[in-house]
């Protein structure tokens, strides 16, 4: 895509800096412009030139404040003021004895200081250094014991020293950590990981040349294990002894303060997203030497077309003065490699880093790939991905939405602020058809004019208030809580009102909970929102995980008929998300809810609730951990969570979330964290295959009708049917390998992911489909096809053509079966075996060793999925199963959930598991199943 048609999409990000980089030898093309400042979306200008302070001092003197340490400027301007530090919540410094070699006047130091602290178990002291542009401060601490809690925590974990920045411009502290990537000894696939914080501010500087130019001082205090900040203090967790590689029991904090011209080639390249090549330049200690990165002019490397696409790789550190070999290899979603080159390059003296423009073909009209650049001692990865525009429809044709953070913070919002622009991102929902979201991040207007349907989520803890309505603690009323958050959600247009968030997590007892919450929060605020006149809908508070109880407590304290929907959390772990087998999957919770929702009400012209909402899902893929998806899995799990919550009556969808990280940590990166993974795009805001997985879900669900599920004559081929635009659309996936994911995995958490761009060795099923003219795999792209066959594994296809909306599924399938049972069929009839209406009539062949427990779903029950079990023996069989009042209802359009065909003639499922070792060692059985869809 050119420049222009970048800026018209609205996606652009980045244009690349002059005067702090340079292009390398083998640069075959030139970059220019300025960086982008965050929070704005005028993409022209850029961050003022940075002024050198000159060399640093530090001030002793400040009678107020025992062992204040102050750095100021060579003309005396005062930068920072260092105090002391606190332990902990009860325990920190007050008196100090400092030895100050200056005598109250500026010097370069060492002022050592030595504190009082408020338990005389710990002791605590500080030593200040300055060089040039950089003050080093180097903690010690001795601690009681070990230094460590009966839990094993380190006592000095939320340590924290005060700071004071001095007139520095408001709003100006920005955090972000200084990462490296790292290959995994264990194999899988390379992490990024943290190697120290980079908390950047600025200062104006006024104009004394004449020069009308703004120009700014730009500062970095540089710590490690430093996760949160306020304007006074700044978390600085000490290492431990065993850490420092010491023998003496001092737990030692190391805390850097600098302010120079470099500081501020720094800050540019993080406005510019590139914050592997800022912390090189900064010159971490722990970041390799020397140190690459690559990026492209895109926010998030999402083109519309294919074709030739610059992507640009830097190098920096005090190695790269010299030549030093940087290799750049690029592969396609299919493993191949669609680029491989080699550039030498070297930075001049009078530069920080140095860039180098590489040429990359990228393939389309579809396309995900995967960049990497290495030299001797490093190496960073980034991601690309094509696909077409979509014109989207409105709101109320679609599920699709988003939850989690918005990249930049809303007004009001206490999450942090982010790179990204607000143009930038809101392109982005555009192309993944967002419709729904789950935060009022719009103004009502901003809604309106994206055609999106936001919603409000208002938060709250259990105690908060009392049974009339007042927070002791804040002396907030119930009523003065209430109109905020309606003010809020007013402001924002919302849709609807989610009402608080996940109690069930809690770990305390559901029925005193949910009592809590009906009577103290749900009917106070639907009375209040009445009173407004609100025509806005209320769900109810969202459940991590199914609890019934919960729902059953709000019923029975007349709560019920007050909202219009509930809403539902379904989080899963290493399960296909088809699979409704054990706690944490999305399929049997997602249909769980819906025949809970039907079968109370929903449905009967009444005032009971109707709505069911996915406010959050997810396919997380913290890496190499055998509980979440690999990258290209979790690609396969977005588009069918998508697909089987539109199967299931779902109103909308919010995905949690856009981008990995966190909503106070936007930019940070923790392998062994889950909650850093939830993304449908990389940290550097690089796509993840899921992204062009999700858009293309959109795609196809954009006005979509669903029809049913498959019926197949194979045990293992599975699908859903939907109509779209007059034409018909089958969705096509294989479960012959199981359904579960990472099977093979042992004891301990640790399992090695492949890449992404690798395809799995998997068993597959040839499917014949009348009428067809395309397939699509999982990102859309066109799949190969032999006439009107295609073959289907594990990963979903989507088949498209003259597919006859009434025909329920293939006739010829071929392939090995997982469980031997096929020839099935269902119909209605007595224990006699005649037609009638209280029984099912199974039959078909079990060709396994042995005897099959056949599993029966039904229609829904008292508002729970009723299920029969029948045994059958080895070979031909019929069986007369007893339905009772889960027979499903003889009708067109029942009006009560029929394993989910909700718009047809209702289905019932026949399902046979068996579960297996995939070899002796695995510590988890994996889990077969022959899984049949009948019309009766």
């Amino acid at each position: 895509m050119s420049a222009e048609s970048t800026q018209k999409n609205g996606i652009s990000r980045r244009s690349f800096l002059v005067g702090g980089g340079v292009l390398g030898a083998g640069a075959v093309a030139t970059v220019g412009g300025v960086a982008l400042l965050r929070n704005r979306d005028d993409e022209a200008s850029g961050p003022p030139p940075a002024v050198d302070p000159g060399p640093l001092q530090l001030q002793v003197g400040d009678a107020d404040h025992p062992g204040r340490v102050t750095v100021v400027t060579t003309a005396g301007r005062q930068l920072v003021h260092f105090d002391g530090y606190r332990l902990s919540s009860s325990t920190g410094t007050r008196g100090a004895t400092v030895d100050d070699p200056g005598d109250g006047a500026p010097s370069s130091g060492p002022v050592r200081v030595e504190f009082e602290v408020t338990d005389p178990d710990y002791t605590a002291a500080v030593t200040y250094r300055a060089d040039g542009g950089r003050v080093t401060a180097d903690w010690e601490f001795t601690v009681p014991g070990d230094g460590f809690d009966d839990s094993e925590r380190a006592l000095l974990r939320g340590g924290r020293i005060y700071r004071t920045l001095v007139d520095a411009r408001e709003d100006s502290e920005f955090h972000i950590p200084a990462t490296k990537w790292v290959r995994d000894t264990g194999g899988g696939v390379p992490v990024q990981e943290r190697v120290t914080e980079l908390n950047f501010v600025e200062w104006d500087v006024p104009d004394t040349t004449g020069d009308d130019d703004p120009k700014r001082l730009y500062g970095c205090i540089t710590t490690r294990n430093s996760m949160s900040r306020s304007s006074s203090m700044l978390h600085a967790a000490p290492s431990s002894p065993a850490d420092t590689g010491s023998d003496d029991g001092v737990w030692r904090a190391h805390i850097e303060f600098r302010a120079d011209t470099t500081v501020g080639t720094a800050r540019r390249l993080v406005d510019n997203g590139r914050t592997l090549l800022a912390g090189a330049v900064l010159g971490g200690t722990g970041l390799p030497d020397p140190t690459v990165d690559v990026t492209t002019s895109a926010t998030y490397n999402v083109f519309t077309d294919d074709g030739r696409r610059t992507f640009i790789v830097g190098l920096a550190g005090r190695s790269a003065r010299s030549t030093t070999v940087l290799e750049v290899t690029a592969h396609d979603f299919d493993g191949t490699q669609i680029h491989r080159s080699r550039h030498e390059v070297a930075i001049p003296q009078d530069a920080a880093y140095a860039d180098t423009a590489v040429n990359i073909d990228l393939p389309g009209p579809r396309s995900w790939c995967s960049v990497e650049v290495t030299c001797a001692d490093s190496f960073a990865r980034t991601t690309a991905a094509v696909w077409p525009s979509h014109d989207f429809g409105p709101a109320d044709q679609s599920i699709v939405g988003l939850g989690g953070f918005a990249s930049t913070a809303s007004a009001g919002s206490s999450q942090a602020d982010g790179l990204e622009s607000r143009s930038a991102e809101r392109a982005m929902w555009r192309r993944l058809g967002i419709r729904h979201l789950r935060n009022p991040w719009l103004t009502a207007e901003e809604s309106e004019d994206l055609g999106i349907n936001t919603g409000s989520q208002p938060g709250g803890a259990p105690g908060k208030f009392d049974g009339d309505g007042d927070d002791e603690s804040s002396g907030e009323t119930f009523t003065e809580w209430a109109g905020k958050a309606l003010d809020r959600g007013e402001d924002a247009g919302a849709e609807h009102y989610e009402l608080l968030n996940e109690w069930s997590l809690s770990n305390a007892d559901t029925v005193e909970l949910a009592t809590e919450y009906t009577d103290q929060w749900l009917k106070p605020f639907r009375a209040e929102m009445d009173r407004r006149g609100t025509d806005a809908k209320l769900l109810a508070m969202p459940l991590a995980g199914w609890d019934a109880e919960f729902l059953d407590t709000i019923r029975d304290r007349d709560g019920w008929d007050l909202l219009d929907g509930i809403a539902e959390h379904a989080g899963r772990g290493n399960y296909v998300v088809d699979y409704d087998g054990g706690k944490w999957n999305f399929l049997g919770q997602v249909r769980t809810a819906r025949a809970y929702l039907d079968g109370h009400g929903a449905g009967d012209g009444g005032d009971a609730p109707s709505e069911l909402w996915l406010t959050e899902t997810y396919a997380c893929t913290r890496p190499n951990a055998w509980w979440y998806d690999d990258e290209r899995t979790a690609a396969d799990s977005v588009l069918l969570t998508l697909m089987l919550a539109k199967a299931e009556g779902v109103t909308g969808v919010h995905w949690f979330q856009l981008t990995d990280g966190l909503w106070h940590d936007k930019y940070g990166v923790n392998p062994t964290e889950p909650e850093y993974h939830y993304g449908l795009v990389h940290v550097d805001r690089s796509p993840k295959p899921s992204l062009p997985a999700f858009a293309f879900a959109a795609e196809m669900l954009d006005g979509a009708t669903f029809l049913g599920w498959l019926e197949s004559p194979h045990p293992d081929l599975r699908g859903l049917r939907f109509s779209r635009d007059d034409s018909t659309f089958w969705v096509l996936w294989s479960r012959q390998d199981g359904y579960l994911n990472n099977a093979a995995h042992g004891a301990d958490s640790y399992f090695p992911h492949p890449e992404a761009w690798i395809p799995p060795d998997a068993s597959s099923l040839q499917v014949t489909v009348p009428g067809l003219k395309t397939v699509r795999d999982v990102l859309g792209r066109e799949a190969a096809r032999d006439g009107t066959t295609i073959t289907v594994t594990a990963s979903p296809v989507v088949v498209t053509g003259d597919i006859d909306a009434d025909l329920t599924g293939p006739e010829d399938v071929n392939g090995d079966m997982s469980v031997a049972l096929r020839e099935v069929t269902v119909r209605r009839g007595d224990e006699n075996g005649q037609d009638g209406q209280d029984a099912l009539i199974v039959e078909g062949v079990n060709d396994t060793d042995g005897r099959l427990v056949l599993r029966v779903l039904g229609r829904q029950v008292d508002g729970a999925l009723d299920e029969k079990t029948v045994t059958v023996p080895t070979g031909e069989f019929s069986e007369t199963v007893d339905m009772g009042e889960a027979m499903p209802e003889d009708s067109e359009n029942p009006t009560a959930t029929t394993v989910g065909a909700r718009e047809a003639r209702p289905q019932v499922r026949v399902l046979a598991q068996r579960r297996e070792k995939v070899h002796a060692n695995a510590a988890e059985s994996q889990a077969y199943r022959a899984e049949y869809y009948r019309t009766v």
